[in-house]
């Protein structure tokens, strides 16, 4: 538990060390906003701005969209984790890693490729939805928002993960069609309030998913390497025993447990030096019939 604190506690320092470099990185990431936009203009994916529009005219869906932006991308996402650990020790631990990842690969593409956000282009017109409903320009909670940290959405890569891990502990259909509910209602917020392109929406869903492909993999690799590793020493135990028994390359067949028994296969006994007698000619079976040769 200790090591998982610590884990936490890196990737918080890292990500506000990324956040503390934000004027070097504004122009790079007004640029990358904007073209981002222009990708999705050209692709007729630019649904941000209608949407942002119609959440304004309607206040007390702004006001749930808003705190569905600060409040369930955490504690539900926690929620799930504590869940896991509880009910499911046995995934807990790939999932755990497959947050993780998520996490280090969303710091990295904020470090190298910073986006701006809708709501902070210059010109766009949008409204701040979460800002309007109190949380400030900075989104506030105990760490401040990295104002460049729109690609890839970690809000969409937590909500895939969130959604497949309560899945799979849910036995019932319905339940793990509200889990899905709950990814898609989280993309639709974070874009109609101005927080994320389309295309981020996208590339969160990547990265969750495929965090997630990377940590189940893992244990195929490392689990029955560990078995061979574990099956090789207790072969070898087996083999030398206890009593020092040594095990000897011959052209003979033999196995481990006759070679720990002590016992000599059949094919390894030399053969027998006693001589045995001819086979007797057809008689009456009297001394007299039987010539010794």
């Amino acid at each position: 538990m200790i090591g998982e604190i610590l884990v936490v506690v890196l990737l918080v320092k890292v990500y506000d060390l990324i956040r503390s470099l934000a004027a070097v990185r504004a122009v790079p990431a007004r640029r990358h906003g904007a073209g981002i936009l222009s990708v999705e203009r050209l692709l007729h994916l630019d649904w941000e701005s209608a949407g942002n529009r119609w959440l304004t005219s309607h206040p007390p869906l702004g006001l749930a969209a808003a705190y569905w932006y600060e409040a369930a991308h955490v504690l539900v996402t926690l929620g799930v984790l504590v869940w896991c650990y509880v009910v499911r020790p046995d995934l807990y631990r790939p999932m755990r890693n497959a947050l993780v990842i998520t996490n280090v690969v969303g710091m990295t593409v904020f470090f190298l490729f910073p986006v701006m956000p809708p709501r902070l282009l210059p010109g766009g017109g949008y409204t701040d939805s979460v800002a309007d409903a109190g949380f400030g320009t900075t989104h506030g909670g105990p760490v401040p928002a990295d104002q460049y940290a729109a690609m890839p959405s970690l809000h969409l890569a937590w909500a895939v993960w969130t959604a497949c891990v309560a899945a799979a502990l849910l036995a019932s259909r319905r339940g793990r069609a509200l889990c899905y509910l709950y990814t898609l209602t989280t993309a639709v917020v974070v874009v109609v309030t101005a927080n994320h392109f389309i295309l981020d929406v996208v590339a969160g869903v990547a990265v969750g998913l495929g965090a997630i492909a990377v940590a189940r993999a893992l244990p195929l690799v490392s689990g029955p390497l560990a078995h061979r590793i574990r099956r090789c020493g207790n072969t070898a135990t087996n083999a030398l025993g206890s009593s020092g028994t040594r095990t000897v390359t011959s052209r003979y067949p033999t196995t481990a447990a006759t070679a720990v028994a002590g016992e000599i296969p059949t094919a390894m006994r030399p053969p027998s030096r006693v001589t045995s007698s001819a086979p007797m000619p057809p008689g009456d079976g009297t001394a007299a019939d039987q010539t010794i040769r």
